[in-house]
């Protein structure tokens, strides 16, 4: 996928200002954790970038601090080592199934850097403690989440759409 298809996809299924998308994206790829388009050629990016693109976007610290927020926050871990942007990673590849991850939530919190996934009463926590009047945190619903990651393989946004409701509706009934 295109960066600019994919700074849409983010913007339009989170409620995202697209120019605010697009301007934090562009600051990680002078950073170089995004290419950088050359002439004509557009590349298509892989499920690492893709998932940096996503952070750049949703970890919104200020145009400034774009390519940091997504050095820190690919890099938070849990108490036993498993590294937020690999999770990311897996769920955007398809080496998480998106049935998985639509009755999950992704919370990310601004200040100090941490990141929860919550499912039910499981929680796999990455980085800063939970801290109680933290400056700002971000909710993103699994099924978002799981329709940006069909969006991101190539998958039209009606069929994302069907896909995540029959993932929802499979995981309701079992």
């Amino acid at each position: 996928m295109r960066k600019s298809d994919a700074c849409a996809s983010v913007a339009r299924r989170l409620g995202l200002s697209l120019s605010r998308v697009e301007a934090l994206v562009q600051r990680a790829s002078e950073a170089g954790l995004l290419p950088m388009a050359r002439g004509s050629d557009r590349p298509d990016l892989g499920s690492l970038e893709l998932s940096r693109l996503f952070l750049a976007a949703v970890a919104d610290r200020g145009l400034g601090n774009a390519a940091a927020t997504v050095r820190e926050f690919e890099s938070l871990r849990t108490d036993s080592g498993i590294v937020l942007g690999d999770v990311l990673d897996g769920i955007i590849s398809g080496r998480v199934e998106t049935a998985s991850i639509v009755h999950q939530a992704l919370i990310l919190q601004l200040s100090p850097a941490g990141a929860s996934i919550v499912s039910g009463g499981h929680h796999l926590h990455f980085g800063a403690p939970h801290a109680a009047g933290a400056a700002k945190q971000i909710v993103v619903p699994g099924a978002q989440l799981a329709a940006i990651a069909l969006e991101f393989r190539g998958v039209m946004p009606d069929s994302a759409d069907e896909m995540t409701a029959v993932a929802r509706l499979s995981a309701a009934l079992h």
